[in-house]
This record gives C-alpha cells, structure tokens and sequence, in this order.
C-alpha cells in the first residue's frame, strides 16, 4: 500500500512542472513517459498481488518447460500462450515475464492518454484510482487486450472499422470476451437524444426481470459449468457500482445540459462510459458480466476530462452569451 501511494504522490509531483504553465508536446510526452515507466517498474516487482497471480506465474513456467510442441493451457487464448513460449524459450524467469506482459498492459493506455487527453494528469489520476492499475496487476491476460483496444480508439472514433476489427482480432487471441467491443462499435453510431438514451435504462430493468429464467436455460444446455456457480448466483456488493453510477449520472446531465447537441467524438466517449455503468450495475446481480465492465471503462481516463473541458467551454459561452444580451455590443470589448 506504501509503494501504491508513493507512486500517486511522485505523479503528483511530477505534475507540477509538467502540467502547469505553456504545455507543450515535450513536457506532456515526458510526463507520461514518466509515469509509464514508474507504473511499469511497480508491476514488474510486485509479488503476490491479486488472486490471479500465482496462476500466471505457474502458467508461465509450465509453458516454458513444455515448449512449442503443446500449444494448449488450460482454456487460454493462443496469443497468451505464444507469448509464453517465446518469452520462455528466451529466459526462463518469471521477472522477465511480468516486465513484458505489464509493458503489453500499460502501453494501450498511457498512449491513449498521451494521444488523446485533454488532461493528462487527470487521465493518469484516475487510471491509478479506479481498479484499472490493480487490474493491469491482476488480470493479465484482460489488461494486455484492453490495451490493444486503446490502440484501437482512434479507430472507433475515425470510423475505421477494419483497423478497429483486426486489432479487435488480435485482442481476442488474449482474453476472447472482447469481441463483445464489435457490436458496442455499432452502438457508437447511434445518436444519443431522448428517444435514445432510455435504452439504457429499459434495458436494465428487462435485465433484471428477465436474467435469472434466461440463464438458467442457457446454462441448462450450454456452459453447464456455469450453473449454480458464484458467478451466476452472486453479485457484488453495492457500493462498488456507485462511483459508476454517478459518473453515468453526471455525463447524462452534461448530455441534457447540451441541448444534446454533442460532437461526433464525445458522444462515442458517453456511449462508452454509459455501457461500462451498464455492466457495472448488472454485476450487482451477477458477477459474470465483470469482464465485460473492464472493457469500457479505459476510455473514462479521456472521457472524464472531455466532459469537464466541454462543459467549462459552453459555460463560458453561456456566460459571454448572456452578458453580450443584457449589457449590448460594449460587452465585446471587454
């Protein structure tokens, strides 16, 4: 806890020379850099974090000592296991190992964060406060395909769909949960307004109505494994879906402070962050849906500070607005 603390008060520090005053290209390059490469170092030390762990590392050795001949473990995606075999076939320590995997993990987002932040800082914050450091320590194989999808953002927002299916592919070859991004791609194109948004909504309440009758037949003939499992029978506490909930909350009030009226790559961001409390919420019933959460919510380190930056700008146009209507033309000159 010591070093996860210390690490937030050296970014901290950090962002005051780099984050203050005239930004530039350097200084905005260097701090992420440096944080990259602090987080990076915490991640390749770490021992014992998680509960999956030790599966990794075990994992990891099993693979290096069968070699290419067996390209099967467990139920794992052969991207994951190749990756073990070459880094296996080179050097058979699991310190190298984690310095590689948190390298593939970290990368997606700090880019994302240095491509498209409007405040690094912020972005680096939050990355750090909200799961998404401890995930990338846990679940390795989820955090290096979700860091393919943050390569794969400019994509999303570019309406680039091959680009954003072939890194989607090579993602799944890692963790196979995230083809679920493709029909969320789809979703992207919708236009949020009043006739839209209550989706969201109406679909949880037919969610929660619904679930329990159509899992059970699902799980009665397929992934039978899954039946009466933890993950189906329990959900997550509460209180973990609540910063999630007032985020979704926030960024629907900033919606209808708008007027609806959002450019093309904010309204992306909201649907985003809108699906991430979406699965946040259905884990409060079942804890199955988690991974599908995690999907969504890196693209909340660029979506949080571009709903600040909007708002501040159209409060301040607002503003100008209704000083330019009350006071005349002199107002121009001030």
């Amino acid at each position: 806890m010591l070093v996860y603390l210390l690490n937030i008060a050296l970014i901290c520090i950090y962002a005051l020379y780099f984050c203050r005053g005239e930004q530039t290209k350097l200084k905005r390059t260097l701090f992420i850099f440096l944080c990259f490469f602090q987080c990076l170092m915490i991640a390749t030390i770490r021992y014992n974090i998680g509960t999956d762990y030790y599966m990794y590392r075990v994992g990891f050795y099993k693979m290096a000592e069968s070699g290419f001949s067996d390209m099967k473990y467990e139920d794992w995606e052969i991207g994951y296991i190749l990756l073990n075999k070459i880094v296996g076939s080179l050097v058979k320590h699991d310190g190298v190992f984690f310095f590689i995997t948190s390298a593939l993990s970290l990368s997606g987002t700090f880019y994302m964060i240095w491509r498209f932040s409007k405040n690094p800082f912020m972005s680096v914050f939050l990355f750090l406060n909200t799961y998404l450091f401890y995930l990338d320590l846990n679940y390795i194989r989820q955090g290096i395909a979700m860091s393919i999808m943050c390569f794969a953002y400019g994509a999303l927002q570019d309406r680039k769909l091959w680009k954003f299916l072939l890194l989607c592919a090579l993602a799944a070859t890692f963790h196979l949960p995230v083809l679920y991004l493709i029909p969320v791609y789809f979703i992207t194109y919708i236009k949020l307004n009043l006739k839209t948004m209550p989706i969201y909504a109406a679909g949880l309440i037919v969610y929660f109505a619904f679930s329990d009758m159509v899992w059970n037949f699902i799980f009665s003939h397929f992934h039978q494994e899954y039946a009466d499992s933890r993950f189906i029978k329990y959900g997550i506490a509460f209180y973990y879906a609540i910063y999630p909930l007032l985020l979704c909350i926030a960024m629907v009030a900033l919606v209808f402070y708008l007027k609806f009226d959002l450019p093309k790559h904010f309204n992306v961001l909201v649907h985003l962050t809108l699906m991430m409390g979406f699965w946040q919420i259905v884990m409060i019933k079942h804890t199955l849906f988690e991974r599908f959460s995690y999907y969504t919510m890196p693209f909340l380190l660029i979506a949080v500070p571009e709903a600040i930056s909007i708002f501040r700008d159209k409060l301040s146009e607002r503003s100008e607005r209704a000083l330019a209507e009350k006071f005349g033309d002199d107002i121009e000159g001030l």
